[in-house]
């Protein structure tokens, strides 16, 4: 198996010391163990395991993984800055591979960024021409320590004050310009962006100041101005105030979008740190990717006068068409699944009171906002009230556009009682039966299954002449290790393999995960999930592909490319090489290897699991520890059944279908 710099960060680690940075570490034989840090325990069930360089969790969260995807669970960071932040203490030069001419490039708009903001933030402070923005930030309630939280500043009029501060730091027109910061004129010159206005830098994830928002003083157009695109700033992709909210964001589980920059600094001014902002009038598919890793809780206050209204509702619409790929297995009458999409997502909507926004209420009363926070509407009520308000129910044309409004919503619910609820409300506001409405639902559900099939659909290569012997499989198994052995490095890099084999099914067949996930619901086994992937470099990329599971398939290779951080694509180069051995193989043996695989990796996850509590429970020096290590150990057992007669089965059942085939041909 190829070998990458994410490799090399992991070997020069030392996990115990890493981990024991987080929690307080007790060794326990030949492990070390803890208190869960991610749920609430009593008895130590988390154990972390230097030979294998892994942790585990036998409790009821469940988690474990690597030393990177750790770090990423525990300070709430997406995988390229956890591997960062670990090739740094490694002493890893992760940029090795890179242009260094366009590192460098980076690193100078950084630092451009960074002391034109600490220029904005001295002189709202200290400025005599910063009086009237403070008198501003003052009317707007902004204490001193938000200011300095947010390192909110001010520039004054006239056309070159920054140009002036930052040719005296040795930086020319071209940085500037690189970094947004000002405007060329056509003889060559340049003048600055940003004038009389106060000034909030966006930062990044990691709190590096990457653009500028300006709000102007007086009147004037535009009201606010932002920094335009840069190599760094992407607004389509930034979060405002992400970098302060995210720790929050996870605590809760739940994100509170709101439009204006004042409005996030003045809800976390006072307490409310689950707020932030889109870079625009409404969120984007990319935005959403950034805040759903944290979060599949979604709550929307914006204004509520007409620009806020419509603005929800185009960030509602990106909403659903991103996490309405998240499709499911719905049993039909007839026993089998189908695939219909649902909302992966609970979206709720806070209404504001007439002529408030959040800031407005915030400022009056602060037990107002979390009320109407708490009683946000779901979206379902909340389209229900907007096409009621938009649609004649009193003529038959009418009734016609709100029933067909309303039944992709309704047909997005998972929930048997919630779903009969609507039908019935929209049965009574549209004065059919309940009836008939579940049969328009049927209806759309086909269609739009139909539609998502052809949007999917990939050529199937022509079945190679083979005798009637079944495939093999592309990887065999190792011989099998003796039950006393104990798990070591070897087992963890063949766990990696089986991993990569299963991203590179699902590079080349964007459709076999949703088939696969029916299969295993058919024997009641949860769907493949993050939690499958514990090493890092695929978890991230296993995250990435669902993101693209209906995306046209034949560009789903460069698209999916072209988002991953760079740090992943040696990794994934390696898995779409993979990937190129299995396209000539037939689809009925693309889907039985893909879900084979799935489960002989989770057999051998629970064969290693319980080899650990096995040495475990030697090693026990307590009676507590040791029936907690006996209540886990059972169920691990009951585990290993379950996936021992699924897989006994399937083999079974195919040797019987093979020899079936032979009998009848």
């Amino acid at each position: 198996m190829p070998r990458f710099l994410i490799d090399e960060v992991k070997d020069r680690l030392d996990i115990v010391e890493v981990i024991g940075g987080y929690v307080a570490l007790k060794r326990s034989g030949n492990s070390y163990r803890a208190l869960c840090p991610f749920h609430n325990e009593k008895t130590p069930s988390f154990h972390v395991f230097p030979d294998t360089g892994t942790w585990r969790c036998f409790g009821a969260c469940g988690e474990g993984g690597d030393v990177i995807n750790f770090v990423q669970k525990r300070e709430s960071l997406d995988f390229p800055e956890a591997y960062r932040m670990l090739a740094q203490r490694a002493g890893v030069d992760i940029d090795q591979n890179r242009d260094p001419e366009a590192t460098s490039r980076l690193n100078r708009l950084r630092d451009v960024n960074h002391l034109a903001a600490t220029y904005f933030h001295h002189q709202l402070l200290n400025s005599a021409a910063g009086e009237a923005a403070r008198a501003y930030l003052r009317r707007r309630e902004i204490t001193d320590e938000t200011i300095q939280q947010f390192q909110i500043g001010f520039v004054p009029e006239g056309w070159d004050n920054l140009i002036t501060y930052m040719r005296s730091r040795e930086y020319e027109l071209d940085d500037l310009e690189a970094a947004g910061l000002i405007i060329r004129r056509e003889d060559g010159g340049g003048y600055d962006r940003f004038r009389d206005r106060v000034i909030i830098p966006i930062c990044d994830s990691q709190g590096r100041v990457i653009g500028f928002g300006g709000r102007i003083l007086g009147d004037g157009e535009p009201k606010y101005l932002n920094s335009p695109q840069t190599a760094l700033f992407d607004k389509s992709r930034v979060v405002f105030a992400y970098d302060h909210a995210r720790r929050s964001i996870i605590s809760q589980d739940q994100v509170v979008l709101v439009e204006g920059y004042m409005d996030v600094i003045s809800a976390h001014q006072r307490g409310f740190k689950n707020v932030v902002a889109a870079m625009g009038t409404s969120i984007t598919p990319q935005q959403l990717k950034v805040l759903s890793g944290k979060t599949q809780q979604f709550v929307f206050a914006l204004d509520a006068d007409a620009a806020g209204i419509n603005a929800t509702l185009r960030s509602i619409h990106v909403v659903r068409e991103t996490f309405a790929s998240a499709a499911v297995p719905v049993p039909t009458a007839g026993g089998r699944f189908r695939h219909e999409p649902r909302l992966a997502a609970v979206v709720k909507i806070a209404a504001m009171p007439d002529g408030m926004d959040p800031d407005d209420v915030l400022r009056k009363d602060p037990s107002m906002w979390q009320r109407l926070i708490d009683g946000a509407m779901p979206l379902v009520d909340y389209y229900f009230e907007q096409a009621a308000s938009e649609d004649d129910l009193s003529t038959a044309h009418g009734k016609a556009d709100f029933v067909k409004r309303l039944l992709p919503i309704i047909n997005e619910i998972d929930d048997i009682i919630e779903r009969k609820h609507y039908v019935a409300r929209l049965a009574t506001l549209s004065g059919v039966t309940e009836r008939e409405i579940d049969q328009q639902l049927e209806i759309y559900a086909q269609n739009l299954s139909r539609a998502r099939k052809r949007a999917t659909a990939i050529p199937k290569p022509a079945e190679p002449q083979s005798d009637s012997e079944e495939p093999p499989s592309l990887w065999q198994d190792e011989p099998e290790t003796p039950t006393h052995a104990r798990p070591s490095r070897v087992a963890t890099s063949r766990d990696q393999q089986i991993e990569e084999h299963i991203l590179a099914y699902l590079v080349i067949r964007t459709d076999l995960l949703i088939w696969a996930d029916g299969e295993l619901a058919m024997i009641r086994l949860d769907p493949i999930d993050t939690v499958d992937f514990q090493h890092a470099a695929n978890r991230a990329i296993f995250d990435a592909q669902q993101e693209f599971l209906y995306s046209d398939a034949a560009a789903l290779p460069s698209g999916l490319s072209q988002h991953l951080d760079p740090s992943l694509l040696p990794h994934f180069e390696s898995i779409w090489q993979q990937a190129q051995n299995c396209r000539e193989l037939r689809d009925e043996q693309l889907r039985k290897d893909l879900v084979d695989s799935v489960l002989r990796l989770r057999l051998r996850r629970v064969e290693q699991d319980t080899l650990k509590l096995e040495q475990l429970i030697r090693e026990a020096d307590d009676e507590q520890d040791l029936r907690s290590h006996l209540g886990h150990l059972g169920k691990k057992s009951r585990e290993m059944q379950t996936l021992t007669k699924v897989i006994a089965s399937r083999s079974h059942s195919s040797r019987w279908m093979n020899g079936n085939q032979r009998y009848t041909t």
